[in-house]
């Protein structure tokens, strides 16, 4: 009962989100054409239904059935990226909404120089499709991340002094490597390219600091 409210809650959360970020969607499209606004109303609404029932299964359903894949966390990271990337969205609409209601109070104290009291204040249309548009950064930047970053494996080399360090460990290579993330990435060839890259240094020691695995 305690995991069905807090899946509930998160997914009120979301909706909420949705239902602000849309407002600046409406203002972006409001000289499109009917089609066009039927186009980009299906679009936002049809992701959103899409993450909702994505949550719902990755929750009560088996993402590994008859299949090799992480679904799983393919699931969960789609969900946390576009959701992410939809508060940098939140940020701009708010600052809109924030001068909208300055010059609401102004308007009301002061009507004959600032407008009527209770005028309805448009949104920015600037600020509107900034809010849309920051929002795309870091999703492609985390989609560029997942997709290609995630193998970029480099190698960097530092030279480490330490003045009271025995002279029998001198020229020690100590190798350190992390977050390999086994079982999340479907590219198995460049996972180990990256791991073979790294023993090609014949490191002294090797030092495995953290996150082997997801699944």
């Amino acid at each position: 009962m305690s995991k069905l409210i807090g899946i509930a809650v998160i997914i009120g959360i979301l909706l909420l989100i949705d239902l602000y970020i849309y407002q600046a969607v409406r203002v972006v499209v409001e000289d499109w054409s009917v089609q066009g606004k039927s186009i980009a109303r299906y679009s936002f609404w049809g992701l959103t239904v899409l993450s909702m029932v994505a949550l719902l299964w990755y929750s009560y359903g088996n993402p590994f059935m008859n299949t090799r894949l992480p679904i799983r966390s393919f699931i969960l990271v789609g969900i946390v990226a576009i959701y992410f990337s939809k508060i940098f969205s939140i940020l701009f609409i708010f600052i809109d909404d924030l001068q909208r209601g300055v010059r609401w109070v102004i308007g009301f104290f002061n009507r004959g120089a600032s407008g009527i009291a209770g005028e309805n204040i448009p949104r920015s249309e600037f600020l509107a499709k900034t809010a849309l548009a920051v929002s795309a950064v870091p999703l492609g930047l985390m989609a560029y991340g997942i997709i290609s970053g995630a193998y970029d494996y480099r190698i960097r080399r530092v030279a480490i002094k330490l003045p009271n360090l025995p002279k029998a460990f001198d020229g020690m290579t100590i190798g350190q490597i992390s977050d390999i993330h086994s079982g999340s990435f479907f590219n198995k060839t460049a996972v180990k390219g990256g791991v073979e890259l790294f023993l090609r240094e014949k490191p002294d020691v090797i030092f495995f600091t953290g996150d082997l695995v997801n699944n």
